[in-house]
């Protein structure tokens, strides 16, 4: 027994490590997928494994694997070193290259741990086969419970390299073919300003992610207060309505308000409209059902007796399992990586939020919601509109312009 339960340690080792590296390459692989199809796709490209091969190896550079294998004459280009089994194999499903694949490796280097888990279950698993039942348990629970969302995603560093570097590459192959005085692909001014309007689509994605990184860590080295004072539910969400209206109407969704007026809370004005901002965007993201509209709905509930308030954001999406409702919470968590395969952010919305509401003194949670979809609801300290200000913190507020937030 001893035996066997030494090798179901180390199988599920390996098998928390591969789950380890998809965890880590689905923040970009899609992503990068997406980019050599578009290379495929480019002027600059011209025709023959040549021209493919050196182009991809011009945007990607000369620290990445690359191998571009033509099926039907069995060649293949290679530079770097060998891919491992962990390489991102693209397929190219159009053009004059469709059916060519393009495998790509050593994109970023994974951060030590992954590497080092093998190792680790194997040392654990030494302490159990010395017969110490005290030390099985510590091996259990670190190799089944130590491979946590939080530990997989500590290296920042990685991350940030990871979801920048496609942006940055998508803006340089489409400047390219914008300066390309012979391109085909530019016949009208039509196709002109959708190719620039692309590229401003990209730098903004750009900016939003800086914008979330920079914002997440002010919030975890502690390095501003927020100024808490008497704030207006109603007034605020408001205000947040208005300026998502656009959205809200372009993707054509059904908003039921059910906020309460003269609801006073003790917060921050910015930090609560950047919550309520954050949990919007994404019901309009997520708060469909098939091809159904978002169905968003905006509640209060007050309790006087226990001096709270709440305000909850609910759709009808597809929901949240149970499982993962207290991990949503963590800096750079998605339950399905290929809901953000179209450059939706890196999952430090809802960390952000989370960090936000507890220096107001508040919580917040995810519920499921009735009907089905997802209720994240809001708990903040009521404060009596007495005396304006007169609660007021004495400290700098980091948010002078509205936070922007992108889970």
């Amino acid at each position: 027994p001893t035996v066997v339960m030494m090798r179901a340690m180390i199988d599920n080792a390996l098998r928390d490590r591969d789950e380890a590296i998809e965890t880590e390459t689905s923040v970009y692989r899609d992503q990068l997928i997406h980019l050599v199809n578009r290379i495929s796709l480019s002027p600059s490209t011209g025709e023959g494994g040549d021209a493919l091969f050196s182009q991809i190896r011009r945007i990607f550079g000369d620290e990445v694997s690359v191998v571009v294998r033509e099926p039907e004459a069995k060649r293949f280009w290679k530079w770097g070193d060998a891919p491992t089994a962990d390489a991102i194999v693209a397929e190219i499903p159009e053009g004059p290259y469709a059916g060519w694949s393009v495998v790509l490796d050593h994109v970023v280097e994974l951060p030590e741990y992954i590497g080092e888990q093998m190792r680790y279950a194997w040392w654990k698993a030494g302490g159990f086969a010395a017969g110490v039942v005290i030390m099985a348990a510590i091996v259990w629970f670190a190799v089944h419970r130590g491979l946590r969302i939080d530990e997989l995603r500590s290296d920042q560093l990685t991350t940030v390299s990871h979801e920048m570097r496609t942006p940055l590459a998508s803006m340089r192959v489409l400047l390219e073919t914008l300066t390309d005085e012979e391109s085909l692909v530019l016949g009208s001014e039509a196709k002109r300003r959708e190719y620039l309007d692309l590229v401003l689509k990209e730098n903004l994605r750009l900016s939003r992610l800086t914008e979330d990184f920079l914002t997440f860590a002010r919030l975890e080295r502690g390095e501003h207060r927020l100024r808490l004072r008497v704030c207006d539910l109603d007034e605020i969400a408001g205000d947040v309505l208005e300026e998502l209206a656009p959205a809200i109407e372009t993707a054509e969704a059904e908003l039921e308000w059910n906020i309460d007026p003269g609801i006073n809370v003790r917060g921050d004005a910015d930090a609560i409209a950047a919550v309520i901002r954050n949990l919007l965007e994404n019901a309009l993201k997520y708060g469909a059902s098939g091809d159904k509209t978002p169905r968003i709905t905006l509640s209060t509930v007050v309790d006087r007796a226990a001096g709270v308030a709440e305000l909850a954001v609910s759709d009808r999406g597809p929901g949240i399992p149970a499982e993962f409702r207290k991990a949503v919470f963590r800096r750079y968590f998605r339950v399905d990586s290929r809901l953000a395969s179209g450059g939706s952010g890196v999952g430090l919305g809802l960390a952000i939020c989370r960090h936000l509401v507890r220096q107001m003194r508040g919580r917040i949670r995810l519920e499921p919601n009735l009907g089905g979809g997802c209720r994240f609801v809001v708990r903040l300290p009521l404060e009596p509109m007495v005396g304006g200000d007169k609660f007021s913190e004495e400290a700098g507020n980091p948010f002078a312009t509205p936070l922007s937030l992108h889970p």
